[in-house]
């Protein structure tokens, strides 16, 4: 199973259960509300 993320994208690769997994548990993380596009998106960073 390996995620790859750019500026611009988000790529998954794996099984059907493994991308069904890390959805559930981004959805986790981020909330069900949450729309997968906006994982995508760089977050800003302060230092």
């Amino acid at each position: 199973m390996k995620s790859y993320c750019t500026r611009t994208t988000l790529h998954i690769v794996g099984k059907a259960w493994q991308i069904q997994a890390l959805l559930r548990q981004w959805q986790k993380e981020h909330g069900p509300s949450t729309p997968i596009a906006s994982l995508a998106v760089p977050k800003k960073v302060q230092v």
